[in-house]
């Protein structure tokens, strides 16, 4: 298994309308994208200073403090590293720590994902570890204010892990109201359960593996949301060697069909390949899925979702020249 500390790095350039810095990342070749038709286009906007920074790792977000807005958990740490977010909804301020993760055992290559699977008003807790066979599941006994854990394995009983790194998603991929599960694993490949209990108890059938999704490179991570808004759920995949990939959901919500789409990430001004971890949230409360990137050495990107239509882009030279 490789580590962060253990890889080359080199320098890069990261450059949006509103800054430029130079940071030591992943050694990682120079971006190609295809030109391949697609059925939608999206566009994102660099929005760095929106990001948490000095720690980057494969992530999971939620609101674990119950105060209205996002928050930061990262997995590759014992314990867990917790980002606070004490600004408000739309405009995002980072606290580090506490973290609400210490009494969750430490594992090899810990990933995770939040989401509440028995409609209590709190975030839920699934974990990945790498020499685990099955999914560990915590159910949030506490408030949704302050988290508190309490293992049960039964939850993922019969769903099967590989052994091997992986990393655990949760949505509302059929449309049904309650979450399933979305599992991928270290050859690229996802697995999927689909939840056929109710909103308050959770019943995982394991179904197999997604077809159309595939990205091979060390430690896949990825994140699930409507980047299109159109409906259904859409999927973004990083390694730690590839440029982001989106598979856009072609099918209906409750039968997802994914095919690769490279213009769902128009504008993602990114200098290298690969990134530790990467997640979809709403990071501006404006009803979109955003997209944050861990490319490493502490450094995390943030692109906001624009939509369909392309945000004019001007500098900051032409703004001062306006108002002169």
């Amino acid at each position: 298994m490789l580590h962060e500390a253990a890889l080359l790095s080199r320098p890069f350039r990261v450059e949006g309308d509103d800054m430029k810095a130079i940071v030591n990342v992943l050694a990682g070749v120079v971006l190609v994208i295809s030109s391949a038709a697609s059925a939608g286009t999206v566009y994102w906007t660099a929005a760095h200073e929106l990001a948490p920074q000095g720690h980057s790792s494969r992530m999971a977000s939620g609101d674990l403090d119950g105060d209205g807005d996002i928050d930061v958990s990262l997995f590759d740490s014992d314990p867990i590293i917790q980002f606070w977010n004490i600004g408000t909804p739309a405009e995002p301020a980072w606290q580090l720590g506490p973290s609400p993760y210490e009494d969750i055992p430490d594992c090899t290559y810990l990933n995770g994902t939040l989401g509440d699977l028995d409609a209590d008003g709190d975030l839920d807790l699934v974990i990945i570890c790498w020499y685990d066979e099955f999914v560990r599941f915590y159910w949030n006994i506490g408030t949704p204010q302050q988290p508190v854990w309490e293992a049960d394995l039964s939850v993922f009983e019969g769903v099967p892990k590989s052994l091997s790194t992986g990393q655990p998603r949760l949505a509302d991929m059929d449309d049904d109201g309650d979450l399933d599960l979305m599992l991928g694993s270290y050859s690229g490949r996802i697995r999927f359960a689909r939840n056929n209990g109710t909103l308050t108890t959770p019943d995982f059938d394991y179904e197999g593996w997604v077809d159309g999704v595939t990205i091979a490179g060390p430690c896949p991570t990825m994140g699930l949301g409507d980047v299109d808004q159109d409906g259904d759920i859409d999927l973004v995949r990083v390694t730690r060697d590839a440029w982001p990939q989106c598979f856009e959901n072609v099918g209906t919500p409750e039968v997802f069909e994914f095919v690769e789409n490279p213009d769902m990430l128009i504008g993602l001004e990114l200098r290298i390949t690969g990134a530790f971890g990467m997640d979809l949230l709403d990071i501006d409360a404006d009803g979109d899925p955003d997209m944050i990137l861990a490319v490493g050495m502490g450094v995390n990107l943030l692109f906001l979702n624009e939509g369909a239509t392309p945000v004019e882009r001007t500098s900051w030279g032409v703004i001062k020249a306006m108002y002169r």
